[in-house]
């Protein structure tokens, strides 16, 4: 009798549990992210080599270098060898 009982339960708050959890989406595999003069700018995916350090790109036509983000926020920066690895035209 008490098995017929502790089963449910177990499913409900196992299923309760499973309701909480998220999947990271705010990440778009087909664009990276560079933030300048104070807004964030999309960019086409750029291939890093990871070597825990910056990954790199040149924003034309200032030639400035900038890091790269994974999405639009500062706690996800793309990792790299520290070097550019592209050049991208932002207006």
């Amino acid at each position: 009798m008490k098995t017929k009982f502790f089963i449910p339960v177990l499913a409900v708050i196992f299923c309760t549990a499973m309701s909480f959890t998220t999947a990271r989406t705010s990440a778009n595999p087909t664009e990276d992210f560079v933030f300048k003069s104070g807004s964030w700018h999309a960019i086409p995916e750029m291939s890093c080599i990871d070597q825990n350090q910056s990954c790199l790109v040149r924003v034309l036509p200032d030639n400035t270098n900038y890091p790269i983000y994974d999405s639009q926020s500062f706690s996800e920066p793309k990792i790299g060898s520290g070097k550019v690895v592209g050049e991208v035209t932002i207006d």
